[in-house]
């Protein structure tokens, strides 16, 4: 009787192996989060005034032709890891074109060219220097384009480049500057983009960047590609009952 205990150890080691050769294995993925806008959002016109703390901000020009640009910025405290994506989004609520708003889907376009992104340094609280603030490199592009006539609701665009940039510079936010490629139509009235600020009631229509992390697993749980570290306990258990069977086979055959 005995002597049967080596081979049934062997059978449990191979049997073991076997089953784990099937398990499924979950590779570890990113996971997207959302960190959203600061309060100090809202909007600097040509002449020094500034616009924040309000419900909306805009880009454009307005009364008077004079020229309007929208800063949002986002705190980088719990952005960790290497991007695999970001986007920024914004509510585009309204438009307004020769001094009439229009807020139902599709929404007349400005008239001033292409609304774009521009990745500016942290600027703090705003104020009318603002408005004149300089690219540092890695402009998202285009949010909306000269003959584009969006629909209410969110509209988005590539940041990732940006954020990257801030984040290898230990910066604490990611700092944009909205602007129109026309400054003005010389009309003398309004054209602008209306969009949702930080102070907004509805937390819904809130501006966010979307990102994922290659650190940032599914469920917050890696769980382990290689099979080897997953048979390894097994089979160290395995070994041990064997050395045990081989230590009691050996001390009866003396006897």
């Amino acid at each position: 009787m005995t002597t049967r205990k080596l081979p049934l150890v062997l059978l449990l080691m191979i049997v073991i192996v076997s089953t784990v050769s099937f398990l499924p294995i979950q590779e570890a993925k990113a996971t997207p989060d959302i960190v959203f806008s600061d309060s100090e959002d809202g909007y600097v016109t040509g002449t020094g005034l500034v616009g924040n703390g309000l419900s909306s901000m805009l880009v454009g020009d307005s009364f008077g032709d004079i020229s309007d640009h929208m800063f949002v910025r986002f705190s980088l405290s719990s952005v960790w890891g290497n991007l695999t994506s970001a986007k920024l989004y914004l509510y585009l609520f309204r438009s307004r074109t020769g001094g009439i708003p229009y807020e139902t889907s599709p929404l007349p376009n400005i008239g001033l060219g292409d609304c774009q992104v521009i990745h500016i340094a942290d600027y703090g609280t705003l104020d009318g220097s603002d408005f004149s603030a300089p690219s540092i490199g890695n402009d998202p592009g285009v949010l909306i384009g000269s003959s584009a006539t969006p629909d209410v609701g969110f509209v988005s665009i590539d940041v990732k480049a940006a954020m990257e940039d801030d984040m290898r510079s230990g910066r604490s936010f990611t700092a944009f500057m909205l602007k129109m490629s026309t400054a003005t139509d010389n009309d003398q009235d309004q054209d602008t983009w209306h969009f949702r600020t930080y102070e907004n009631n509805d937390q819904s229509q809130r501006p966010y960047i979307d990102y994922t992390s290659d650190k940032r697993p599914v469920g917050g749980v890696v769980v382990s590609t290689n099979k080897l570290e997953i048979v390894a306990p097994f089979a160290a258990l395995a070994g041990l009952i064997a050395a045990v069977s081989a230590v009691v086979l050996v001390k009866k055959r003396r006897d």
